[in-house]
């Protein structure tokens, strides 16, 4: 947060708004929201230049509170920003911080990431929810209930029946799934009636989730059917 020049002349000295600063620590975080409890999305390296869309205040980080919302989507301690002030030089961020357009404070890939914490945590069935793993693991839909209230601060159901038909996500077609949707497998192709198994798509080859007992939480191929579950026509979008 050293002091950089904002000012530019002509026959008066004038304020010129600058949005894009450099990083000043070695290798910056940049959360899915204002404070070290949000999942890392990416890092930035020091000199590096973020543009700050938005401002919010958030957790203080060596007598700063002030967190910065880079393009990337992110969150990054204004403390690591070299503005030249402590103050805001840019519009504060809407809903309290949580994003400047109105949406969830969080991405895709800050789910993939929290799940990706727990990965080697033992299969428990019943095990896992909002506040962490419970009997010393997760199952299926306890990590997906588990990684999206953590990363996006949204609670959703807590079984995969009720995951792939909440109204606090979107559903759409499989080829269209991203970074952090929940995909879903059910006994016989039934995803109306029998939804047994949700994993979290990470790319068009992998994804991570509590499989069974004798398996830990562990990123894996997706598969489309097998032991009769075939995986389900649709993805759920909680971002």
């Amino acid at each position: 947060m050293h002091f950089i020049s904002l000012v530019a002349f002509s026959f008066t000295t004038a304020i010129t708004v600058v949005r894009a600063y450099p990083i000043t620590g070695d290798s910056v975080n940049c959360r899915s929201g204002p404070g070290t409890n949000h999942a890392v999305v990416k890092s930035y390296k020091k000199a590096q230049d973020v543009t700050v869309t938005c401002q919010t205040a958030g957790e203080s980080i060596f007598g700063d509170n002030l967190w910065d919302k880079t393009s990337d989507g992110c969150y990054v301690a204004d403390y690591y920003v070299q503005t030249g002030t402590s103050n805001y030089v840019t519009t504060k961020c809407s809903s309290g911080g949580g994003d400047d357009s109105g949406g969830s404070t969080g991405t895709g890939e800050a789910i993939v990431a929290e799940a990706q914490k727990e990965k080697g945590l033992p299969y428990v069935w019943g095990g896992g929810g909002c506040k962490g793993p419970s009997g010393g693991g997760f199952d299926c839909s306890g990590l997906t209930q588990y990684a999206i209230c953590q990363a996006l601060d949204k609670t959703i159901p807590r079984v995969s029946q009720d995951q792939y038909h909440s109204n606090l996500g979107k559903r759409y077609p499989r080829a269209e799934a991203k970074a952090g949707d929940l995909l879903f497998w059910a006994t016989g192709g039934d995803c109306d009636n029998d939804v047994v198994h949700v994993g979290i798509f990470i790319n068009d080859k992998l994804m991570i989730n509590a499989a069974r007992t004798g398996t830990p939480v562990r990123e894996q191929a997706i598969w489309t059917s097998s032991g009769g579950l075939s995986i389900c026509p649709y993805i759920m979008r909680f971002t």
